[in-house]
């Protein structure tokens, strides 16, 4: 059943004065046209903060990178190259690294070996003194055994060295005369083998009767 026309309530087929046609109430236009214009705005919109932070770095770290390597590059076409191999080739050379001789950083470093005091070296003539007590011990009737003792002690007071003078006991020469234990020392006594041996031959015979006796008393107290 058809509608009446009814004139005094407005023509309903035309639209409404207020509002242009195909639209609803929202201004922005049908929910169809929104979507698609928000979705093309979501491609246009920049990326949230962490994002761009993120971006940020990576760019820098390449940059960095890429720096590097470049002054990488220009330092080994440069002379500056083969220095810096030469320097890290003679540290190496230092802690006896392959190839670098027999001298280490200990022999390039250590300083001068200090002069040692060699028994009956230069004009000591410690064989001629040995050879010289013997003979005076044998004229004393001492037997080969007491010649030995005779050995082993003074080899161990003065190694046969008529101008030796222990600093720390004051004794001096072949036998270890000590002007604190046995007096004044003889004129001449310094410079003659032959006075000192003597000395040393009648000290032992009068105090201990004999060089192996003198020796013992030496083991065990290291005087005589």
């Amino acid at each position: 059943m058809s509608t009446p026309h009814r004139p005094e309530l407005g023509d309903t087929r035309r639209p409404s004065p207020t509002r242009p046609p195909g639209r609803s109430g929202d201004r922005n236009g049908p929910p169809r046209v929104r979507r698609r214009a928000e979705r093309a705005l979501s491609w246009l919109h920049p990326a949230q903060g962490s994002a761009r932070d993120r971006g940020a770095a990576f760019v820098e770290l390449a940059a960095v990178t890429l720096l590097v390597a470049a002054i990488m590059v220009a330092v080994y076409q440069l002379e500056l190259s083969r220095t810096f191999n030469n320097g890290v080739r003679q540290m190496v050379c230092l802690v006896e690294g392959p190839d670098c001789g027999d001298e280490t950083w200990v022999e390039a470093d250590r300083p001068e070996k200090p002069e040692e005091y060699t028994w009956g070296s230069g004009d000591s003539n410690a064989l001629e003194n040995e050879s010289l007590a013997m003979d005076m011990a044998a004229a004393k009737g001492w037997d080969e055994n007491e010649r030995e003792c005779l050995t082993n002690l003074w080899s161990v007071i003065s190694h046969w060295d008529h101008t030796f003078v222990n600093t720390e006991t004051g004794a001096h020469g072949i036998s270890g005369f000590n002007p604190a234990r046995h007096g004044p020392m003889p004129s001449g006594f310094q410079e003659s083998p032959s006075d000192q041996i003597s000395w040393g031959l009648g000290h032992i015979e009068k105090t201990y009767g004999s060089p192996c006796a003198a020796w013992a008393q030496w083991e065990g107290t290291h005087t005589y």
